[in-house]
């Protein structure tokens, strides 16, 4: 009985210890190259950062796919109003680093 108790218990552990491996990742798809372009001036990093409230928004609008009369006007006005805080933000660290940028 002993015996029987502690093979189904080591069977267990093995499971375990077998699923606790992490997953394959996936490096099929290589990051985006804007990643890897500096943003080290006023004008490129409000590049950027425009470039990533538009992309943040159609992956917001893709979400809203699916839903029907006012569900879908509330998730595309939300996706705007992201947008639009975004870009505000993106501006306002722009202005910012504009201000504080040694003079030329």
């Amino acid at each position: 009985m002993k015996n029987n108790i502690l093979a189904v218990s080591l069977l267990a552990l093995a499971a375990l210890c077998g699923a606790a491996h992490a997953a394959e990742e996936d490096v099929s798809a290589a990051d985006p190259a804007r990643w890897y372009t500096p943003d080290d001036t006023p004008k490129a990093r409000y590049q950027n950062l425009t470039k990533e409230a538009n992309a943040a928004y159609g992956e917001a609008v893709l979400d809203c796919k699916g839903k029907r009369g006012k569900e879908l006007k509330a998730c595309r006005g939300t996706a705007a109003a992201a947008k639009k805080d975004d870009m505000e933000r993106a501006k306002r660290i722009y202005n910012d680093y504009k201000a504080n940028a040694p003079a030329s």
